[in-house]
């Protein structure tokens, strides 16, 4: 009974310690495989990002003109009341109507400009973000990380920055290829 007992916690201690090795193995060959995107580069040169921005300047362009054009009466009617040694209050309440409706356009152009950028932003990310996690996968990366230029990655090798290879990825998987 001994013997049989001796030989148990021979095979035991023999188990564990070949699990042991084929642990220590695979976590020695186990290499993680972390890279990182330039999130700016990636941001300026998505197809998706250029074609939104073009399509909502359409849309607000012919706000910009009117609003030019009102600039510009502004500023021939200063030109003229420059000229003047008297302005008339007619000519006065004028000035001071187009100088509101300047401001009030600037301010509803930046509101505008703001809301778009922030529609584009969300779409485009929510788009990329999906496209970073498709391509991880088929890549097999443990970690793909967003670097901004900003000082979240000090230093990397060149080997590890995959946003050249990921830009192509992301436009050619939104143009449908």
């Amino acid at each position: 009974m001994e013997h049989i007992k001796r030989n148990s916690w021979s095979i035991i201690n023999s188990v564990i310690l070949i699990g042991l090795a084929i642990m220590f193995f695979i976590a020695s060959n186990n290499k993680e495989r972390v890279v990182y995107i330039d999130n700016v580069k990636l941001y300026n040169e998505f197809n998706m990002t250029k074609e939104l921005g073009d399509i909502n300047e359409k849309k607000y362009k012919p706000f910009l003109v009117k609003f030019d054009s009102i600039v510009n009466k502004l500023k021939t009617f200063e030109e003229k009341l420059n000229g003047q040694k008297k302005i008339s209050k007619k000519e006065e309440e004028e000035y001071i109507k187009l100088k509101r409706l300047v401001v009030s356009g600037d301010a509803e152009i930046q509101d505008l400009r703001t809301q778009v950028k922030m529609e584009i932003n969300k779409k485009v990310w929510e788009r990329l973000n999906t496209y970073v996690r498709e391509f991880g996968k088929e890549r097999n990366y443990d970690v793909v990380l967003g670097a901004q230029g900003q000082g979240n990655i000090m230093y990397s090798k060149e080997e590890f920055n995959v946003t050249d290879e990921f830009i192509e990825y992301a436009n050619s998987k939104y143009e449908g290829n």
